[in-house]
């Protein structure tokens, strides 16, 4: 196998801001990496520049550190799973399944077909391999082109969103068999999606990318914990982090629903801002509404709860409160230069399902000082990482 590093890689847009703006990443021998971004268009470029489809306009493609920029596609010896199949219309699954891998000399026909074997079995392909594309679901296209990428020999594995055509029901099983495809063999691959919680299960390592930026690199639980700016805070969590604006006042911080002691952490974090976007995950915001929750020093507040969204093992009590209008196209301006939705006028708290919360009833808040992110509003930065 080999390792891939991208270096300041850039990709002009057709119009606009580029799609690719300066990435920098490195993929160990044998790891697979996750990208997740709300742009598909940067993903799709990302793959089809790595795997040569791309010219780019600047930085280096690293395989095994030689740069392979300028070489075609087929001297790259790059596998890719396409968005769009891309499968041999006259050829009929057993075909496409094989033909990528006897263009390549030498190959090794009894381990080709113990390969084809095992992923037809893995991939629910035994009762189609006569049959043409035309014939076949999008679900079972999707599949076939996954299979001829698995039975490939390469230096690299690249799947574009490859499991965005099954249904929610087959979708974690083929996720289970690619991974463990890829694992057990020790094999270098990149996987975008557009999924949030199929990216966190995807890899052992995600990468953030956004605005042609790699915005942050890491484990999933690092990047749920510790995100790098706000962007990343806002978009990775189910529900996302909930982001207040907060307001300097002597000694404590002013949110729309509570005040935040200033400590020495939050002091260096703040510096000589009078403004910080304040971050508290849902999770944090214990109910103490019945007493029994003993946070000394944390962020304490009682509001009504607008509406609750029950979830099985846990409900989301939604807590409103009104922005300033003033303040509201501030915040409109910080989402305009994230190019992404981040603020609500509502903070969302995540109750036991033990306790009954309902529309128009009053709940005490309690949030762990600790627990409380600030960010930069002007540059999005994790002021307290």
């Amino acid at each position: 196998m080999s390792s891939l590093q991208l270096r300041g890689l850039t990709v002009a847009g057709p119009t606009g801001p580029p799609l690719l703006d300066g990435v920098d990443l490195d993929v160990a021998d044998g790891e697979s990496v996750a990208v997740i971004g709300p742009s598909a268009a940067s993903r799709t470029a990302l793959l089809r520049t790595i795997v040569g489809l791309q010219a780019p306009d600047a930085g280096e493609i690293l395989i095994d550190e030689v740069d392979v920029v300028g070489r075609a596609p087929r001297r790259r010896d790059v596998a890719m799973v396409f968005a769009d199949h891309a499968l041999h219309p006259r050829r009929d699954v057993l075909d496409n399944l094989t033909f990528a891998a006897t263009l390549r000399r030498k190959h090794d026909r009894a381990e080709l077909a113990g390969r084809v074997e095992q992923v037809v079995d893995d991939l629910a392909l035994r009762d189609v391999l006569d049959l043409r594309p035309h014939r076949l679901g999008t679900d079972q296209q999707q599949r076939v082109a996954i299979g001829r990428s698995l039975v490939r020999d390469a230096s690299v594995w690249l799947f574009d969103d490859p499991f965005s055509a099954q249904s929610e029901r087959v979708r974690p099983h083929l996720r289970s068999v690619v991974l463990g495809w890829q694992t057990e063999r020790g094999r270098t691959s990149v996987i975008t999606t557009s999924s949030v919680d199929e990216a966190l299960s995807l890899a052992g390592r995600v990468a953030v990318l956004h605005q042609g930026r790699v915005r942050q690199v890491g484990s999933p639980q690092e990047l749920y914990e510790d995100p790098a700016d706000m962007f990343v805070a806002g978009y990775l969590g189910s529900p996302p982090m909930n982001l207040l604006p907060a307001f300097r006042d002597g000694e404590q911080l002013v949110t729309p629903l509570a005040t935040i002691l200033v400590d020495e952490r939050l002091e260096r974090a703040i510096g000589d801002r009078p403004v910080v976007i304040a971050g508290i995950r849902p999770e944090h915001c214990l109910d103490a509404t019945r007493g029994a929750v003993d946070v000394v020093g944390g962020v304490e507040f009682t509001t009504r709860v607008d509406d609750v969204e029950w979830r099985a093992r846990s409900q989301y009590a939604f807590l409103g409160f009104d922005l300033d209008p003033a303040l509201s196209e501030v915040l409109d301006e910080v989402e305009e230069m994230f190019e992404f939705d981040l603020f609500q006028n509502f903070l969302v708290a995540q109750v036991p399902t033990d306790v009954p919360v309902r529309a128009g009833q009053s709940l005490h808040v309690v949030v762990p000082h600790e627990a409380v992110v600030l960010f930069d509003p002007d540059t999005g930065e994790n002021l307290t990482r």
